[in-house]
């Protein structure tokens, strides 16, 4: 198959969207240093913490019916992305609760 955008598949394996998976990543790991830095609400970092993992999750659904659709196949390293995700944005979640829980 050729598409317009080069990149849109390589191998036969659907690459559009690695780089938003890529870039969740960072911004959760960015996420956490500034968690580990200053003292956030829990509350707020549950809320923030959950949107993140459920647009991933999200995002990680959209990418699999478009690779049906297309007669492609999904990269794999997409899936690994979102359980790194949700591993660090659990683990800032738990941290930040364990952080309110000592300064009180």
């Amino acid at each position: 198959m050729t598409f317009s955008y080069e990149k849109f598949a390589q191998d036969g394996t659907l690459t559009l969207l690695d780089p938003l998976f890529t870039l969740m990543l960072i911004f959760s790991a960015l996420f956490v240093i500034i968690v580990l830095r200053f003292s956030i609400n829990p509350k707020i970092m549950l809320f923030i913490g959950a949107f993140i993992i459920l647009l991933s999750a999200q995002l990680l659904s959209i990418s699999g019916i478009l690779a049906d659709e297309l007669n492609l196949a999904d990269a794999s390293k997409n899936f690994y992305l979102v359980i790194a995700i949700a591993v660090l944005q659990v683990g800032a979640i738990v941290y930040a609760f364990v952080k309110a829980k000592k300064n009180n």
